[in-house]
């Protein structure tokens, strides 16, 4: 047995206030694993540069694209009774508690809840079959969650922390799912990588857009379809144009009504980071999501919705953050101009497909 794994039978009675979590069915981007708590909650490894943007002053205008932040938990791997790897999600230790300077009260609340737990075998089941189908697990989580589960073997000791987020996609039944990674400044990752720019995605330095993931909804044949980050980076401007094109598809018509909405939804958002000045969105994503279950009689902007995602490098003026003298220039002329080029790019080929007959 690997030495970060405990065994759940080897243990006393396991904590009344831990939660088993289960994949999340519906990550289709980046590289940590995110994990489901409840019906209204995921999980993914800290990032203390991301808890430091949950824990400011947002503006109020930015609110309703913020997905809500809802504490801290402790997460261990342990082995169920077949020896399958599990996640255990518990409450973190008090003194632990105060490094992060949030309220430890909110967490045991959240353990305090009387939570149905997810049945482990179901998941496993879900985990082996990869179809396609409307049960199955995405595969970015697939791997993500495989990628943790080595991690944390490897871990001779200490703990594992995972913030805790208001889950965006509860209330769809089938979601189609885009991220966007906005602005070219994550390209500095890749140049520090040692990558080629023949490595970076060509719409990135274009468009200022990269795809980070997607997955969409047939209805026809009540599939998902995947599409990965590595996809995502081969792609030049044309190539994303159609991808993008086909987030309306859904096998049977253009989704032109969604199109439209997410267009008004979009302008708004730029509207909103433009007039403010306090946040500098750096290497963030725009997650769009629709509803892809479809018949005639549906409102469609009752099943849409943005989100920005991914704060581990957003600078906040209202935080005791020390940016680069490069970062310094870029913010005196404004300090979202990187993502809103991206975000302009963006709408402009959306405005292209509201056009288009």
């Amino acid at each position: 047995m690997s030495r970060g794994t405990t065994d759940v039978l080897q243990q006393n009675q396991s904590s009344d206030q831990s939660v088993i979590l289960k994949p999340f069915p519906h990550q289709v981007g980046g590289h940590n694993c995110i994990l489901t708590y409840d019906q209204w909650t995921i999980c993914k490894p800290l990032s203390m540069g991301e808890l430091s943007f949950y824990q400011q002053q947002i503006p109020h205008s930015l609110l309703q694209y913020i997905p809500k932040y809802l504490g801290v938990v402790n997460v261990l791997l342990e082995r169920d009774i077949d020896g399958n790897a599990i996640f255990r999600a518990c409450p973190i230790d008090r003194d632990i508690c105060n490094q992060f300077e949030y309220d430890h009260q909110m967490v045991n609340l959240r353990f305090d809840l009387n939570r149905k737990q997810p049945n482990f075998d179901s998941v496993k089941s879900s985990m082996n079959d990869m179809t396609q189908s409307q049960d199955s697990i995405s595969p970015c989580n697939s791997n993500c969650y495989r990628k943790q589960i080595r991690k944390m073997q490897k871990q001779i000791s200490g703990n594992t922390f995972f913030i805790l987020l208001e889950n965006v996609v509860q209330r769809f039944q089938n979601p189609c799912i885009i991220d966007l990674k906005m602005g070219k400044w994550h390209q500095k990752f890749s140049i520090k990588d040692n990558l080629s720019m023949g490595n970076l995605a060509v719409s990135t330095i274009k468009l200022g857009i990269r795809l980070g993931g997607m997955q969409t909804y047939n209805v026809a044949d009540k599939k998902f379809t995947y599409f990965d980050k590595y996809f995502g980076k081969t792609l030049d401007e044309i190539g994303l144009k159609q991808v993008l094109c086909q987030y309306f598809d859904n096998g049977i018509a253009f989704r032109k009504d969604v199109c439209d909405q997410i267009l008004k939804k979009l302008r708004l958002l730029r509207n909103r980071i433009d007039s403010q000045a306090s946040i500098q969105f750096r290497a963030c994503s725009i997650l769009l999501i629709y509803e892809g279950y479809y018949n005639t009689n549906m409102n469609s902007t009752a099943n849409i919705d943005i989100r920005l995602i991914d704060f581990s490098h957003t600078i906040s003026n209202t935080l005791n953050q020390h940016p680069s003298q490069q970062d310094k220039q870029e913010a005196s002329l404004h300090p979202n101009n990187d993502f809103l080029y991206g975000l302009d790019n963006l709408l402009a080929i959306f405005s292209e497909f509201s056009a288009s007959p």
